[in-house]
């Protein structure tokens, strides 16, 4: 279970494929069916609106998730279907025939690999021989990430990438797979059978690891070098050597500190967090070999990347230095490209094996599906537990946007990981944006440690508020209860402008970022995961008697959420629920129109009525992510 989001995150990116396909096969059988009904009353009226209701879901979410052969036909035998409930005797024999052939058709076009918009080679993803439980969650994390994702045997492989290499590969472990030295590949293994990588730059993962997780491996193995960025210790009581290694590292993009000696070693580490050490053996006082053996009995810094230095470089030497727990060697006098080379492949062995093990690599926290693990293990324990425990979800109070501020955040959440956790509990990344504590503490008491924190970073560049819930003494271990609590008390303290929000039942009305209303259950899931995947808040209404109700009693205050609304509904079709909102509450929404109703009339019809914009299904996620951080953006500026 995904956590704080309301949705289940983590069942939605392992299901959310799966969940289409068999919908589609679903859909596939109904059409046969309404054929056979056509055939024996070809001008039923319910019959008809079934035919044009299902077209018309069909054309939508099939080119959202990109089968958009299945959504041209699919909008092409829609509006023939208007045509048919307008003019009895149209097609009037032939309206069975045309529908079964159409099923065959659209049951051909879902059967293929659904396709991106664009399919640039350097953004192209392949999935090689991998079965579809497994690809399928693959494909929707990769169409969301905004790759051309296909599926190939691996026979057809190699002409693939005679056609241009792509930017990454996913392959079933085991089989026979062929690829250039400097191609990323991730092998996904089932089993307890052990499969060797086939390159430096290939990697084995558990096929049952989460997709976000499998393909920030894949990102990590393409990016060639993880030293951008990268805090470099250096220790040296050579003044020169500091100064020459400084501008080594600083060429290449990284952060250098430099010691001249290893007595604050350890104090040095834990203010600075380097992703590596690059120390002297010759050291005065406590030297480099000394000095590794206490890091590496250390628990914390069992796992630091370290190079140890010496201008003696004889076989002695170095054995000496691997059997103190360096990872490796460099003989002095240094060559700049020598060092950056050891440097980039200690950091990349290390991050892929944070990565595997559920560990963000820049902080050393849970990744998203290792935190749901631990959240509900911590969760079975606390239900029977005679203290309380309380959850708080901490998110910036902008989305984040550029590595500069994604850094400043991870930097930040690994300085309250280190203030927090002596306490136990779980902490850890929940998504992308979102940071989750689980701890023994009541809700004053979480409020009270997190408060001085935020109003801390508010102060810096990193802006941060929390949500707090507590789950009491013999409370029910209800985890979406609490997740979603969580959420509604973030979206309260940043709505208000404090550090720190305990929920309250007035909360449960407060209306979150967007709000979606789509009685397409696969398309609602979709637009749903891309808006978690931007630490947005949004609920989701499926028919329009009940988003008019919903809509009537939240809270909204200081901003104006988006509503992202269909406008072919159950009970109230969208612009009938545009006209109640323009009275019931004016000018409290941002309303957007999604429909495959794509005529002048409707999106003049909309814009007229002071709909915000009118998007045309299938809907191209990217596309409309951006434009909801502009229109959130533009009403905060205004």
């Amino acid at each position: 279970m995904r956590i704080p989001s309301p949705a289940d995150l983590k069942a939605t990116l392992a299901k959310l494929r799966e969940r289409f396909a068999a919908s589609s096969g679903n859909t596939v059988t109904a059409f046969t069916e309404l054929a056979d009904q056509l055939q024996r009353n070809p001008a039923a009226p319910e019959v008809l609106d079934a035919v044009r209701r299902e077209l018309h879901r069909l054309h939508g979410t099939a080119g959202s998730y990109g089968f958009h052969e299945a959504s041209r036909i699919a909008g092409a035998l829609e509006m023939v279907a208007v045509k048919w409930a307008a003019d009895p005797t149209l097609d009037l024999a032939r309206r069975g025939a045309v529908l079964r052939q159409f099923a065959r058709a659209v049951a051909a076009a879902l059967a293929t690999t659904p396709q991106a918009e664009e399919s640039p080679l350097a953004n192209r993803l392949l999935l090689v021989e991998l079965s579809d439980a497994i690809a399928a969650p693959l494909v929707t994390e990769g169409m969301q990430r905004g790759y051309f994702v296909e599926r190939v045997g691996a026979a057809a492989l190699q002409e693939l990438l005679d056609a241009g290499l792509p930017q990454v590969v996913i392959a079933a472990a085991g089989v026979p797979v062929s690829v250039p030295e400097d191609l990323p590949l991730v092998l996904l293994q089932e089993g307890e059978v052990e499969v060797a990588p086939h390159s430096v730059r290939a990697r084995v993962v558990d096929a049952r690891t989460d997709p976000r997780e499998v393909l920030l491996i894949a990102e990590s193995l393409a990016a060639h070098t993880g030293m951008a960025g990268a805090n470099i210790l250096v220790v040296d009581d050579d003044p020169a050597m500091l100064d020459l290694l400084r501008a080594i590292g600083e060429s290449a993009g990284m952060f250098m500190v430099t010691l001249p000696d290893a007595d604050r070693l350890a104090e040095a580490l834990v203010e600075h967090r380097p992703a590596l050490l690059l120390m002297d053996i010759g050291l005065p006082g406590v030297d480099g070999l000394a000095a590794t053996r206490q890091l590496r009995e250390d628990r914390r810094f069992v796992e630091l990347p370290l190079v140890l230095v010496s201008a003696n470089s004889d076989a002695e030497t170095r054995a000496a230095a691997f059997a103190a727990g360096a990872d490796d060697f460099q003989s002095k006098p240094v060559v700049a490209a020598e060092v950056t080379r050891r440097i980039a492949r200690l950091l990349e062995l290390h991050r892929q094996r944070l990565l595997s093990r559920g560990v963000h690599p820049a902080t050393g926290l849970p990744l998203p599906g290792r935190t749901a693990r631990l959240f509900d293990e911590a969760l079975r324990a606390a239900s029977g537990a005679d203290a309380p425990h309380a959850l708080a979800l901490l998110r910036p109070r902008e989305a984040i946007d550029g590595r500069h501020r994604s850094a400043t955040w991870h930097r930040e959440c690994t300085a309250l990981a280190s203030e927090l956790q002596s306490g136990g509990g779980v902490i850890g990344f929940s998504d992308e944006s979102s940071l989750v504590l689980f701890l023994p503490l009541s809700g004053d008491a979480m409020a009270a440690r997190l408060a001085p924190l935020a109003e801390a970073a508010g102060r810096e560049a990193s802006s941060w508020c929390a949500g707090v819930v507590e789950l009491g003494v013999g409370g029910d271990p209800d985890a979406r209860r609490l997740t979603r609590a969580a959420e509604e008390a973030w979206t309260a303290a940043r709505d208000a402008s404090v550090a720190v929000h305990r929920w309250a039942d007035a909360d449960a009305l407060i209306a979150p970022d967007v709000i979606l209303v789509e009685d397409d259950e696969a398309l609602a899931d979709l637009v749903s995961y891309a808006l978690s995947a931007r630490g947005l808040t949004y609920q989701v209404f499926r028919t329009g008697p009940a988003a008019l109700e919903g809509l009537r009693h939240l809270r909204v205050h200081g901003r104006r959420p988006v509503v992202l609304l269909d406008v072919d509904l159950p009970g109230l079709d969208g612009f009938s629920l545009f006209e109640r909102l323009r009275v019931d509450r004016p000018g409290v929404y941002q309303v957007v129109f999604l429909s495959v109703r794509s005529s002048e009339a409707d999106q003049l019809r909309a814009l007229r009525a002071g709909a915000l914009d009118y998007i045309a299904k299938p809907v191209s996620l990217r596309v409309l992510m951006a434009k909801i951080s502009v229109w959130r953006a533009q009403d905060r500026a205004s």
